[in-house]
């Protein structure tokens, strides 16, 4: 009965196992393959006016691709974010331009709120996917998603862009072409968008948002309306309803802020003799920002969510990020006379403890866990020593040679 049992279900596994692998192999020919793009990570935003360079873009993560429609249309697309902000650059590089053409891009949001956020759910929702438009004229028109179409409401502009078609033929070392390596192009679109994540319009939350922040990905697709001949043209192609094609688009993360213990020029110092002032610099913060700065007796083992100990007395409070968010070489202990191994922390976002990935620690420099140390025996101290025991060698040898 058992082998009768057994062979039944052997023989339906092997009249199933075909139809289970043309199911399979149909399932994932529908599983989309999309162009990754990514958005690399900057404090320096480019001024939005429809003409892109070298200086402002030169940290931005390029891509050449086509435009697809009647023709293919070679484009530059560039990314990149401040936290708070994506920009987006493209020179169309087309001599068929003309003032009568515009510029759209979509947005594949999540859908995670009423509003739509997070990362992207490949469907269109209504309220939820986003639409930025530059007309031929600059005028922006911001929408979303409603129903069956994008819908373009009145008062709702979150967003800043400006589109130039170029034609005086003329390269500078400003200019996107002379960054490129090219010498000379035909006439052309350049066009700038500074596209803000929700919450950072400066205005009320509303449906033309961009409901994600810059953990998510979204997906997005560019399109390009050019006359004569009212010719669409897309990247990635296909229309901006086929929403499986649109590409996917991510961001960088910022790096890390850094804080080190150094010398008046910046050197990297983790060694201070007593009376010898101690500096700090670092790197990755927001620029012109102050910070709360803590020089603490050394702590083995650092966890995230520890409350920050007492600050050494006598030391700095707080220090301060330039513009570039470089905090340049600055005192934070002067004429120290307590001997020890000390710990650095930047509480980056002001909250007491010791954040991961977010707070800056200068720790297991030295001494095993120690940011920097004032040892026992300073380096003068030490060669005075040295000097000391040099002399008293000297002298005896002098005093042997003085016997003979």
């Amino acid at each position: 009965m058992e082998r009768f049992v057994l062979k039944r279900v052997l023989i339906v596994f092997l009249f199933t196992l075909p139809m289970f692998s043309i199911l399979l192999s149909t399932t994932i020919a529908f599983i989309p393959n999309h162009p990754e793009l990514i958005a690399s990570y900057s404090i320096s935003s480019p001024i939005i006016d429809g003409y892109l360079n070298g200086t402002e873009w030169g940290d931005a993560t390029g891509y050449k691709v086509n435009l697809t429609g009647p023709t293919e249309i070679e484009t530059w697309l560039y990314f990149k974010h401040n936290s708070t902000h994506i920009y987006i650059g493209l020179v169309v590089l087309t001599y068929l331009s003309n003032t009568l053409d515009q510029f759209a891009i979509m947005f594949d949001e999540g859908d995670d709120g009423s509003y739509g956020s997070g990362s992207r759910d490949y469907n269109l929702v209504s309220n939820q996917e986003d639409i930025k438009k530059c007309l031929d004229d600059n005028t922006i028109t911001d929408g979303y998603y409603k129903d069956v179409s994008f819908y373009i409401p009145a008062g709702e502009v979150d967003f800043v862009a400006e589109c130039v078609h170029e034609n005086d033929h003329f390269t500078a070392e400003w200019e996107i072409e002379y960054w490129e390596g090219l010498g000379w192009v035909d006439d052309h679109w350049e066009c700038e968008f500074a596209i803000p994540f929700v919450g950072n319009d400066g205005g009320a939350v509303d449906l033309s948002d961009l409901n994600c922040t810059m953990m998510d990905t979204v997906g997005i697709k560019i399109q390009y309306f050019t006359q004569p001949g009212a010719n669409n043209y897309f990247y990635p192609a296909e229309n901006q309803y086929q929403i499986f094609t649109y590409a996917n688009l991510s961001f960088s993360p910022p790096p890390f802020p850094a804080i080190e213990s150094c010398n008046i020029t910046g050197a990297k110092k983790d060694n201070f003799d007593p009376g010898e002032t101690v500096y700090v610099n670092g790197s990755n913060y927001s620029p012109s920002t102050i910070y709360d700065f803590y020089i603490v007796n050394d702590v083995t083992t650092w966890t995230n969510g520890l409350p920050i100990p007492a600050r050494v007395p006598d030391t700095a409070i707080t220090v301060s990020s330039d513009a570039l968010g470089i905090i340049p070489p600055t005192a934070v202990w002067a004429d120290p006379q307590t001997l020890g191994e000390y710990d650095l922390i930047v509480d980056v976002n002001g909250n007491g403890l010791y954040d991961v990935d977010i707070d800056a620690l200068d720790d297991n420099d030295i001494e095993v866990t120690a940011g920097f140390i004032i040892p026992e025996f300073s380096s003068i101290l030490l060669l005075f020593i040295v000097a000391t025991a040099a002399s008293v060698i000297l002298l005896k040898k002098r005093k042997l040679l003085s016997r003979l």
